[in-house]
C-alpha cells in the first residue's frame, strides 16, 4: 500500500472516530443532559415548596409537593421522556404532556410566595420538552394554551393586571426558548445532513480508488501484452530480413566460388556485392537490435525526441539538418508517435546513404485532427525509391496505412528527395503491438 493511501485511510478512520464520538453525543449524551436539567429544575421547584413560608396551609403545601414528586417520577422514566426517534415518541411526547400539564397547573395553583416563582419557571421545560418532539405547530399551540392556563391561575388569585404582566414576561421567555431549540434543531439536521453527504463522498472516494487501481493493474497487462508483441514483431523482422540476406549471401558466394578459376573478374564483382549485402544485413540488424532498447519517447514528448535525434546526426555527419514544428503537438498513442520518430529516423539515414544530401528540413506540423511529418533533403533521389520504396520505407508505409495515415516518398518537383507522412492524431491500437497513450 502507498503512502498516500495509507495517509488516506488513516485520515479516512479519524473521520470516521469523530463521526461516532458526534453521535453519540447528540443521541446519547445530549439528550441525558436535558433530561439532568429537567430534573435539576423539578428537584429545585421541589425544595422550595417544602421550604415555603410557614404560612402556607400544609395541605397545600403537600398538594404542590405531590405534584411535583409525580412531574419528577415522569421525567425518570424513559417510555415517557425518550425522544431521540422523534417519529416513534410522538404518542409518548403526546401522553406525558397530557399528564404533565394538569400536575405543573395544579402545583402552580396552590403553591404561594416565592415557591410560586420558582414553579413557574418549569413553565419553560415543559414548553422546550413540547418544541423538542412536537411539530412546531403543535408546540406553539399547547404553549398558547399553557401560558393561558397560568395567566388565568394569576387572575383569579391575585389580579387580571398581574396576569398581563406575567403573560407578556413568559411569551418572551416562552419565545426565546422555542427560537433556541429550533436552531438547536436546525443545527442538527445539518450536521447530519453534512455526515450522510460526507459518507456518501467518502463511499464514492473509494469507489474511484478502487476503480483507478482496476485501472492501472489494466494499463500495466497492457503494456507488457505490447511489450510482448514487440518482441515477437521485431524478432520476425530480424528473421525475415536477415534470413533474406544470407539467402542472398549464400548464392552469391556460391557464384563466386563457380567464378573465381575461370572468370576473376566477374568473381570480385560478385565478392563485392556480397561485402554490400554483408554490409546491409549487418545495419539491418544493428537496427533491429537498437529498436529492443529502451524506447527513445520514454520520458521526452515527440518533438522533443526528435530534436533529440537530429543533434546525434548533426554530431556524427556533415549535414546541415533543421527542424521546424507548427502548432501544439497533440497528445499523440505511443504507436504513432514511435512510428513518426521512426520515419524521421529512415529519412536522415536514407539522406545520409543514398542521395549526398547535404541539407534536410524536417517539418513536423500538428493539427487538432491529423500529425503531418514531412523530411525534405537536397540530394539526388535514387531510382525506384519512390515506387518500390525499399525495404525500411516499406514497412513505415505498412505501419502507417494501419494507423488510418498515408505516406509518400520520392522526389520532389523542386529537386531532392521528400519524405511526406500524414496521420490522424487520435490513432491507437491499428497495429497491434506498444498501445500506449502518451505520445508526446
Amino acid at each position: 500500500m502507498s503512502l498516500h493511501t495509507s495517509n488516506e485511510t488513516h485520515r479516512s478512520g479519524i473521520r470516521s472516530m469523530v463521526t461516532r464520538v458526534t453521535r453519540a453525543w447528540r443521541q446519547e449524551i445530549l439528550p441525558g443532559r436535558v433530561t439532568i436539567i429537567a430534573l435539576v429544575m423539578i428537584v429545585g421547584a421541589l425544595i422550595a415548596a417544602v421550604t415555603a413560608q410557614p404560612e402556607t396551609l400544609l395541605w397545600r403545601r403537600g398538594i404542590v409537593v405531590g405534584a411535583l414528586s409525580l412531574l419528577l417520577a415522569l421525567n425518570l422514566i424513559p417510555p415517557f421522556t425518550d425522544t431521540r426517534s422523534r417519529p416513534e415518541s410522538l404518542w409518548r411526547v403526546a401522553l406525558y404532556l397530557t399528564v404533565a400539564s394538569p400536575l405543573y397547573l395544579v402545583a402552580f395553583g396552590m403553591s404561594s410566595g416565592p415557591a410560586s416563582s420558582v414553579i413557574v419557571m418549569l413553565l419553560f421545560l415543559l414548553v422546550g420538552q413540547a418544541t423538542w418532539a412536537l411539530p412546531l405547530a403543535a408546540a406553539l399551540i399547547y404553549a398558547v394554551a399553557m401560558m393561558i392556563g397560568v395567566s388565568a391561575i394569576i387572575a383569579f388569585q391575585v389580579s387580571l393586571e398581574a396576569a398581563l404582566q406575567v403573560a407578556a414576561s413568559l411569551g418572551f421567555g416562552i419565545v426565546f426558548v422555542m427560537m433556541f431549540i429550533q436552531l438547536s434543531q436546525r443545527y442538527e439536521q445539518q450536521t447530519e445532513h453534512a455526515e450522510a453527504q460526507r459518507a456518501r463522498a467518502e463511499e464514492l472516494l473509494a469507489q474511484l480508488q478502487a476503480s483507478h487501481a482496476e485501472l492501472r493493474a489494466a494499463r500495466e497487462r497492457e503494456l507488457k501484452m505490447a511489450a510482448i508483441e514487440e518482441r515477437v514483431r521485431l524478432a520476425r523482422d530480424i528473421h525475415d530480413g536477415l534470413g533474406h540476406y544470407l539467402t542472398i549471401l549464400n548464392v552469391q558466394l556460391q557464384a563466386a566460388a563457380r567464378l573465381l578459376q575461370r572468370d576473376p573478374q566477374r568473381a570480385a564483382a560478385v565478392i563485392a556485392t556480397c561485402r554490400e549485402v554483408a554490409q546491409t544485413a549487418l545495419e539491418e540488424v544493428r537496427r533491429s537490435v537498437a529498436a529492443m532498447q529502451p524506447s527513445p519517447l520514454d520520458g521526452q514528448s515527440l518533438d522533443a525526441a526528435i530534436e533529440h535525434l537530429i543533434n546525434e546526426f548533426r554530431t556524427s555527419t556533415a549535414l546541415d539538418i533543421h527542424f521546424e514544428q507548427s502548432g501544439d503537438l497533440p497528445v499523440l498513442p505511443q504507436t504513432l508517435a514511435m512510428t513518426l520518430y521512426r520515419a524521421v529516423q529512415e529519412g536522415l539515414t536514407n539522406a545520409r546513404k543514398h542521395s549526398n544530401a547535404t541539407r534536410i528540413v524536417v517539418n513536423l506540423t500538428c493539427l487538432p485532427e491529423t500529425v503531418h511529418l514531412a523530411i525534405r533533403d537536397n540530394g539526388q533521389p535514387v531510382n525506384g525509391v519512390g515506387q518500390s520504396g525499399g525495404f525500411g520505407l516499406t514497412g513505415l508505409r505498412e505501419r502507417i496505412e494501419r494507423l488510418g495515415g498515408s505516406l509518400h516518398a520520392g522526389p520532389h518537383p523542386d529537386g531532392g528527395f521528400l519524405l511526406d507522412i500524414v496521420a490522424p492524431a487520435d490513432a491507437r491500437n491499428e497495429v497491434g503491438y506498444d498501445s500506449g497513450v502518451t505520445g508526446r
